[in-house]
């Protein structure tokens, strides 16, 4: 109904010769795609963090939003056409010429810097399983007991890897996130993680200091700590690294790189298999 009013509307003012309002429209290009040969269809990823496009020598140039190339997948010639899935991870091929449409799953590799991050087994593990969490995160309360039986089935070849990414949405998330950095500085970063999550329903400033006083740490140094700007410093690098891996939500895992999907013991254990075969394949 709505939708109609507004046409008679438009048609009345367009009769009475009634000027529309118009809004002023600013334009800013932000990056511009140079290709080798034509382009003749894309995608972006719903996340925005990947573009895709096909070019007319049958090749799958993938782009983040600043333009740079990330990849080139051969893809065929005669294909025309390329969708993208609700998951952004899968990709639908259309090729024309022999009636096919070709399921393309992708397997994105991320560079994760975790030097300096807290962990939880071997320094030198071969394989870092690293989350991305959110102190007030229900999920993401349950996920370190899943990696912690991870890590009693690969003792040696796995390490449990701790990255902040509080979420705007959680009031107390920014706060707890610096907490445990101060707790760090005293060597009990996951004993502190420990206390937040058993309590991350009910968190406030009280119950944060609650939980330092409870692992007997001094209160001046504590408190320097947590505003101190290299705190929050550290936060904002974690968060930017899970941006620009594509993270949208928490808790979201990694394993040596490789997104987990799903974040089960059984998806991050055949993660753990697959990179350790990787490993092999390339010695």
């Amino acid at each position: 109904m709505r939708t109609f009013r507004g046409l008679l509307l438009w048609m009345l003012c367009l009769a009475l010769g009634v000027p529309l309002a118009q809004a002023e429209v600013e334009t800013d290009i932000v990056a511009t795609l140079k290709l080798q040969n034509t382009p003749i269809d894309m995608e972006v990823s719903l996340n925005g963090q990947r573009i895709y496009v096909l070019d007319n020598q049958g090749q799958l140039l993938i782009y983040n939003p600043a333009g740079a190339l990330l990849n080139t997948v051969k893809v065929g010639a005669d294909v025309n056409q390329i969708k993208i899935s609700p998951r952004d991870d899968v990709l639908y091929l259309s090729n024309p010429k022999d009636n096919t449409i070709q399921v393309l799953n992708l397997s994105f590799i991320h560079d994760i810097d975790i030097a300096g991050s807290p962990f939880k087994g071997p320094a030198n593990a071969p394989v870092a399983i690293v989350v991305f969490s959110d102190f007030q995160c229900p999920y993401c309360a349950r996920i370190g007991g899943i990696i912690d039986e991870v890590l009693k089935q690969y003792p040696k070849e796995t390490k449990f890897v701790y990255k902040h990414f509080p979420l705007k949405m959680h009031a107390f998330a920014m706060k707890a996130a610096k907490a445990s950095i101060a707790a760090d500085s005293f060597g009990k970063f996951w004993e502190y993680h420990d206390l937040i999550f058993q309590n991350y329903s009910t968190l406030s400033d009280k119950k944060l200091d609650d939980f330092r006083e409870t692992l007997k740490l001094d209160k001046a140094k504590f408190d320097k700590r947590m505003e101190d700007p290299k705190t929050l410093e550290r936060i904002q690098k974690d968060a930017a690294a899970g941006e620009d891996a594509g993270i949208t939500g928490t808790p979201t895992v990694f394993v040596n790189g490789r997104l987990v999907r799903p974040a089960t013991q059984e998806g991050i254990e055949a993660a753990v298999e697959k990179a350790l075969k990787d490993m092999k394949k390339k010695k």
